[in-house]
């Protein structure tokens, strides 16, 4: 990116060959910014439709696993998430409301969306996640680890 400017875009579906497919709506602005290199935004946008049709796959396939109760596919489903935010925090463009874009896009909770991925934030080590304990105990217990054990122990 060759400027500090970042712009914030709207992913919206669109229907082509069955297949999920997005488009990034960018503010008319963007358009009229002189120093912007169309060629630049045309490509990032482009890269940044393909990366979140790759994460709404992802994240499709997971959701149908979350019901199963294994703690760690919560922490899966929010490492996906906080890995496309990190992947995508230096690009021209970025996908704003992203946790409401996802759950129109994987049909899912928006408010469990946001809890796996401050799950992941909280605990950024799989390893200290016991797995044996329920998503809802590492909820209940501010997503602490010693907390979560504990209050198991009572």
């Amino acid at each position: 990116m060759s400027q500090s400017i970042r712009i914030a875009v709207h992913m919206q579906p669109i229907a082509e060959n069955g297949e999920p497919c997005f488009k990034a709506t960018l503010p008319m602005g963007a358009f009229f910014e002189p120093s912007l290199d169309k060629e630049e935004v045309e490509r990032a946008r482009s890269e940044l439709e393909e990366k979140y049709r790759r994460l709404v796959e992802n994240l499709r396939a997971m959701r149908a696993t979350l019901k199963e109760g294994n703690v760690l596919r919560n922490w899966m489903f929010g490492d996906t998430i906080v890995s496309f935010e990190r992947e995508t925090s230096q690009t021209l463009l970025f996908v704003d409301k992203l946790s409401d874009a996802l759950a129109r896009d994987i049909d899912y909770s928006k408010t469990m969306i946001d809890l796996c991925r401050r799950f992941r934030l909280k605990i950024p080590d799989m390893t200290k996640i016991d797995p044996r304990l329920s998503f809802s105990t590492y909820h209940r217990n501010g997503f602490d680890p010693k907390r979560a054990a504990a209050s198991k122990r009572k």
